[in-house]
């Protein structure tokens, strides 16, 4: 037996599926998942809440943002349920690309600012950063290894994407040169995902060299953001320690004493009795 006992509250873990790659597109919100290999279409959703922006999946929630407002609104990543708003921004009127490290969300600015915002899945505002690089309204924003790496801007042809430290501080420019228009950008563990208003090009992570493209399906595409969470893990959350104390043994000692004698006081009632 141990002296103390604690208890914990194990949330389950959330891992996106590592061959599923969400899309967002401009203008008509068609949020998609489809296969990172193939391209091939899995399903898609017609949310409808304004000129289609961010997109990250943890879990079996779909996040995503529009051009509109300062919202990050949700939906379930299976039957395409509306979960409404998960949180604002304050003093955003609009919001590009997102991306999830495991705990919080980079959400990049669309109101005409370099900014990226770390943010808690509650809303709150834990950090603002300026992308030095980016000219405004950046729309290729993702976390990777402990780093973020960013677009210079919307429309931008061909497009550079730069990596900054978590604090904005430029670490590598034009990692990734394209030769297409370059938007939203996906991380698998191995190699990046960038998009074009209709194509998916795939990147090496290690020397930004273009390794193949591919065209995934779907209807209204006007890519903007990517999504491939490949390991979401959510860690455990402890819960009020519950502390068992158990006699010691001196204590245990005067309990059977005091069993004996009681023992022996039945004993010799019972005697007295007859």
């Amino acid at each position: 037996m141990l002296a103390g006992v604690t208890a914990f509250a194990f949330a389950q873990g959330a891992a996106a599926q590592a061959n599923v790659l969400w899309t967002n597109s401009a203008g008509s919100n068609a949020i998609t998942a489809v296969d990172k290999t193939t391209g091939a279409l899995l399903k898609q959703f017609n949310p409808g809440k304004g000129n289609g922006r961010g997109v990250v999946t943890v879990g079996n929630i779909v996040y995503y943002t529009v051009a509109d407002n300062g919202n990050v609104y949700k939906l379930d990543a299976t039957t395409g349920a509306d979960l409404g708003i998960a949180f604002t921004i304050a003093g955003s009127s609009g919001l590009s690309n997102m991306a999830f490290d495991g705990t919080n969300f980079w959400i990049s600015d669309y109101s005409g600012t370099k900014n990226a915002y770390y943010v808690s899945p509650t809303g709150a505002l834990l950090k603002t950063i300026s992308l030095s690089l980016c000219s405004s309204y950046c729309d290729g924003l993702e976390y990777f290894n402990g780093k973020l790496i960013s677009n210079r801007g919307d429309t931008l042809q061909p497009a550079n994407y730069d990596v900054y430290d978590l604090n904005g501080n430029v670490l590598q420019a034009n990692f990734i040169q394209t030769t297409h228009a370059g938007r939203g950008i996906a991380f698998d563990g191995t190699n990046f995902f960038i998009a074009d208003a209709t194509n998916v090009y795939v990147y090496s992570g290690t020397t930004g060299a273009l390794i193949r493209q591919m065209t995934p399906g779907g209807t209204g595409k006007n890519y903007e953001d990517l999504s491939l969470d490949y390991s979401v893990v959510i860690p455990p959350i402890p819960v009020t320690p519950v502390n068992v104390n158990i006699p010691t043994l001196s204590e245990w000692s005067m309990i059977a004493l005091l069993v004996m004698l009681a023992i022996a006081g039945a004993i010799g009632l019972r005697r007295q009795r007859r």
